[in-house]
This record gives C-alpha cells, sequence and structure tokens, in this order.
C-alpha cells in the first residue's frame, strides 16, 4: 500500500523520538517558543485529565457545547483509524493540507532536535487551532498530567478529572498515590476543577492535593449526582434538576462520563438548555467505545443473529466496565476476540471475564511489534479456568466463533489499537 504525503511525514516524526522516553515540558516549550506560542493564543481551553473515560467525557461535553451553538476544537489520542481524528477544528476532522501544513512547520523549526511524537504532534494541534480558533478548545492530557504536553496551558477556564486507576505504570508509578500525583499535577490555580467519580483511595490523595490549590472543586457525588428512574437518566445538583434520555453511547459509567460533561458545561455556559443538552447527550457517538456494530465487512464473516462488539478497553477499570456492560446481554453466549500490548496486564483484564466468557480467540494486533503473543494470552486465560486458543486474524475468529455458535455475542476488545484495526477492517 502507497503511503500519503502526511503519513511519510509522521513516520519520519516518530524516528524523531528519544532514546528512552524522558517525561519532560523542556521539548515542547522550546519548540512552541520557535513557533510563536500558538498555545497562549488559544481562548476557553479546557483540559481533560483521568485514566479511563476522557474520550467520551469530551465528546459529551463537545456535543453539549456544539448544541447550544459554540464552536468547539478538540484534540485526543491516540486516533482509532487516521491521524487526523485527534485533531478536530469546529466538529470537522482536519483536513489533509493543513495537517500537512501544521506538522510541517513543526518539523522544520524543531530540526533534528529530539522530542516525543505526542510533543511535536501536540505543538502541531496548537498551531492549527490558532490558526483556526473557536468558541472553546478540548485537550486531551496523553500521559500524566505533570509532565504532559498538554501542561504547557497556563491558565484553562475549566478542568476535568476523569476517573484514575491503574494504567502507565510504567511511567507514572506503581500505586495509586504516585499515580494521583501525576495526574493532580496539571491542575492549576484560580479556575475551575471538576472531578468525576473516583474511588475512595484516589479521593484521599485528591483531598490531600487540593489543599495546595485555590481552585473551586465540583466534585461527583457531593456537587452533582446521577439517578436512574423510570428507565430515565437524572442529572442533579443545587440548582438545577435534568431528566434526560439515557445516553446512545452503551454502558453504565457512560452516565458519569455524561454528568460530568453537563457539569462542566454549566460552568461554561451558565446556563443550559434541557432539551438541548437531552438532544446532545442522545446523539453522542465515540468510536470504538463498546461500538455495535450493525454493517460494514466485518458482518460477512458471520451469521445475521451474531451480535458484535468493538471496545477499546485496555486497562483494569476498562475491563470492569465492559464486563458490566456485557453482564447485561443475556440469553446468548459471549466470545471474546482479545488481543493486548505487553505493558498491559491480561492478568487483571481477564479476571473480570472469567465468569461471563465462553470462550477466547487470542490473537497478534496487526502492524504493531509491542504485543503480547496470542500464546501467553491462552496461558493466562486456562490459568482462570477460561477456554482459549489462538486464531491467526480477526477475521479468522469471526469465522471460527461464528460456526460454533451462529447466535453467539463477540467482542473483540484489549487494545484501542486492536479496536482501530478492526474499524478499518470493517
Amino acid at each position: 500500500m502507497q503511503l500519503t504525503t502526511n503519513q511519510i511525514l509522521l513516520e519520519r516524526l516518530l524516528h524523531l523520538h528519544p532514546k528512552t522516553i524522558d517525561l519532560s515540558l523542556n521539548r515542547i516549550i522550546n519548540l512552541l517558543s520557535k513557533i510563536e506560542n500558538p498555545e497562549k493564543k488559544l481562548k476557553n481551553v479546557i483540559t481533560v485529565t483521568g485514566t479511563n473515560g476522557k474520550g467520551s467525557t469530551i465528546q459529551f461535553l463537545r456535543s453539549i457545547l456544539e448544541a447550544h451553538g459554540k464552536t468547539v476544537n478538540f484534540y485526543i489520542s491516540p486516533h482509532l483509524q487516521r491521524f487526523n481524528e485527534r485533531i478536530n477544528i469546529a466538529g470537522k476532522e482536519i483536513d489533509n493540507q493543513l495537517l500537512n501544513e501544521v506538522l510541517s512547520k513543526c518539523e522544520q523549526v524543531n530540526g533534528k532536535d529530539p522530542i516525543t511524537f505526542f510533543e511535536i504532534t501536540t505543538a502541531a494541534a496548537y498551531l492549527a487551532f490558532s490558526k483556526y480558533p473557536a468558541d472553546f478548545t478540548i485537550l486531551e492530557t496523553g500521559l500524566g498530567g505533570r509532565l504532559d504536553a498538554t501542561n504547557v496551558i497556563e491558565q484553562p477556564i475549566a478542568q476535568i478529572l476523569t476517573p484514575i486507576s491503574f494504567d502507565h505504570q510504567e511511567f507514572l508509578g506503581d500505586t495509586l498515590a504516585k499515580i494521583t500525583y501525576e495526574k493532580w499535577a496539571i491542575f492549576k490555580n484560580n479556575t475551575k476543577i471538576i472531578i468525576s467519580k473516583q474511588t475512595p483511595e484516589v479521593l484521599k490523595y485528591i483531598d490531600h492535593e487540593t489543599k495546595k490549590n485555590t481552585s473551586n472543586k465540583i466534585l461527583f457525588g457531593e456537587d452533582f449526582q446521577i439517578q436512574e428512574e423510570n428507565n430515565r437518566f437524572i442529572f442533579q445538583d443545587e440548582t438545577t434538576l435534568l431528566d434526560l434520555d439515557y445516553p446512545n453511547l452503551k454502558g453504565k459509567h457512560q452516565l458519569i462520563n455524561a454528568a460530568t460533561a453537563i457539569a462542566t458545561a454549566k460552568i461554561l455556559l451558565n446556563k443550559i438548555d434541557t432539551k438541548k443538552t437531552n438532544i446532545a447527550i442522545k446523539n453522542t457517538k465515540n468510536k470504538g467505545r463498546l461500538d455495535k456494530i450493525l454493517n460494514g465487512k466485518l458482518r460477512e464473516f458471520i451469521k445475521d443473529e451474531n451480535e458484535l462488539y468493538i471496545d477499546g478497553s485496555h486497562n483494569e477499570d476498562g475491563a470492569k466496565v465492559t464486563s458490566e456492560f456485557i453482564k447485561t446481554l443475556k440469553g446468548k453466549k459471549i466470545y471474546l476476540i482479545l488481543g493486548m500490548l505487553k505493558t498491559k496486564s491480561t492478568e487483571n483484564y481477564l479476571k473480570y471475564f472469567s465468569d461471563i466468557i465462553t470462550s477466547i480467540k487470542a490473537i497478534t494486533i496487526p502492524h504493531y511489534e509491542n504485543c503480547k503473543s496470542p500464546e501467553e494470552i491462552v496461558k493466562i486465560a486456562e490459568n482462570y479456568g477460561m477456554h482459549a486458543n489462538v486464531s491467526k486474524s480477526i477475521i479468522e475468529a469471526l469465522h471460527e466463533i461464528s460456526n460454533e455458535d451462529p447466535k453467539g455475542i463477540i467482542l473483540i476488545s484489549g487494545s484501542l489499537y486492536l479496536a482501530g484495526e478492526a474499524l478499518n477492517l470493517n
């Protein structure tokens, strides 16, 4: 397959990566100063930090703001199918011409200096946003917070903390205290901090850190709550009660993500309209998150009665919320097509599925060298008493499952990269 100009450029940028990841702000600060600090030209910036739920929370918030007539630029990572997904300008993925322009500028100015792929592409996003400003700019942190490339924003209008759990321990630390410290260090004084649902352990660390921070904190469970009544989603805070339809995104955890976005939107807009918010929540989409596949190429390899879901969950908390949703799909057997990176714990992932999965097809994530071998995944699954074997590909696994059970439910999961590959095949 012939690479596009932008793909060749992105490949070159990968080669600028330092020999080891040295989390630091020095490289991006230096580059940004050479391109006239585009990040300082952005207005009404919202940063989103945490372990899980960042992408969905951003999509909910974007939908609500747009439903109220506001323009929104946002930056996310990683992408699922193509790099353009990372930089969204006023509701549309960045076009190839502008992407080439901002990446080329950053490459030219940076020269041969070492810089991580995330840092240089984040600088390119700032440059694109400065050329096409919006009413609000939402930035998702890449790794941690304290030394993340999004931490160069000096005074965001609001900051969101989504649920914190174990992930990227090799960079952020091997305890929740260390991880919370790294995440929390992005939060500034004199802004608004919206804190999503957290475990009691994380809340204890947050309480310690907030004593040093003068910002107003809006906390899930205290300052805003959710309920489910008569098949309705109820959001409530001190001044507002919203009676809403369930979100389009599947899973109980999406109610928490939606509520966090609503609480943030209220701060940004001062007042929100129930009807507009309801439409926004119902219409929010986020690819690769318990994404039910109703049509496309992948359905050609399974029977009509097979249900197929693609989900990018890859850590312990992600596995927990995914398994909770899977448990609601009663009456049919569940089959898991699983591929994972070497840096993720298959043990912590699979323990939530051991009593609900009929069998596992372990595969290699296409085009990724840093993935676990299917044989290792099978061995771990068998230690949990689960039936598992190796398949050569997503398509072969689909064939095998559908032939074995033409009515079964199939879940492709374990990695955002695997979710992206599956969506590309579809």
